[in-house]
């Protein structure tokens, strides 16, 4: 990964829409639905609009963003003056949970890093309650040590390559700041957010898992029950299987070998879906896939 999350969405709205909490799934509710020895709790259904569940304090919108392509397109059009105001697929949605409604996107053209979709947990805010030195309003973060992972449905209109699972703590995402944090390497407590370059130590590297990339880092995710295709299927994303980019490190590798996590789940900010552009060389090109996602819930 570059420093491509440098991207183009502005401040979270902290007028939200509600979203219903109770869905069910062969009778259970899947706020909290047994499903092969694991436990799920609601993030998004997408049965009424792109609003995540208000559950557990929990807000946010599933919204799309790409690179800085002049050439790149979403299907639905991405509407700028409303970036976290998207339409949902009323009509399909995942057979084997929720039923009719899924967040769908067609993304062509994105051809410097690629395209993505995905939610942030909480609400922005200033730092003090009031306005923030910088006068920036930072990403809130949300508390998911209760949590194993993440778990979506996805199907796509064909077999998608090089989709990576992003999920962003205070440390790594660049709307954010760890400011009261313990800084993780305890060299520099006046440094209180990441930056964008993967020159430095305080470079903003996301923690993720790559499906089917990267094997020696992500092995449990290169068999075919991790290939996003024409079929709908779950896909189950655990915290303890992130890893910042090898490509990309970040000051959490600094204390930490790369085979070890440091997301901090504490205070996570988002999560999103990526599908990167492909590479001949240090060449990219776009990548251009169609998408729906439902069911959308933390593993308990």
């Amino acid at each position: 990964m570059t420093t491509r999350h440098a991207l183009f969405v502005l401040a979270l709205p902290m007028a939200l829409f509600a979203c219903s909490s109770s869905k069910t799934n062969g009778g259970a509710s899947l706020d909290a639905a047994l499903d092969g020895g694991l436990v799920f709790d609601l993030i998004a259904d997408f049965t009424t609009n792109n609003s995540i569940a208000l559950i557990d304090g929990r807000q946010g919108l599933f919204h799309v963003w790409g690179d800085l392509s002049l050439a790149g397109q979403f299907d639905p059009p991405l509407d700028p003056n409303q970036p976290y105001v998207y339409p949902i697929d009323l009509t399909t949605g995942n057979p084997n949970g929720s039923g009719p409604g899924s967040f769908h996107t067609h993304a062509t053209n994105w051809g410097v890093w690629g395209a993505a979709l995905g939610t942030d947990f909480m609400p922005r805010m200033d730092l003090d309650a009031g306005v923030s030195p910088s006068g920036k309003a930072y990403k809130g973060t949300y508390d998911a040590s209760k949590y194993q992972g993440i778990s979506f449905w996805a199907r796509a209109t064909t077999a998608l390559t090089r989709v990576e699972v992003i999920i962003l703590d205070a440390y790594t995402d660049w709307e954010a700041t760890f400011a009261g944090l313990p800084v993780p390497d305890g060299t520099d407590p006046t440094f209180t957010s990441c930056v964008l370059s993967n020159d430095v130590k305080f470079n903003c590297s996301p923690y993720l898992v790559k499906f089917r990339m990267d094997s020696t880092y992500f092995p449990k995710y290169q068999s075919d029950a991790y290939q996003i295709d024409t079929t709908w299927k779950r896909f189950d994303v655990f915290f303890a299987d992130t890893r910042q980019d090898q490509y990309n490190k970040g000051f959490h590798s600094t204390t930490q070998p790369f085979t070890a996590t440091n997301i901090d789940v504490s205070h996570l900010t988002s999560m999103s879906i990526e599908v990167t552009a492909t590479y001949v060389g240090t060449t990219p090109s776009p990548n251009d896939f169609e998408i729906w996602v439902d069911d959308v819930e933390f593993i308990k």
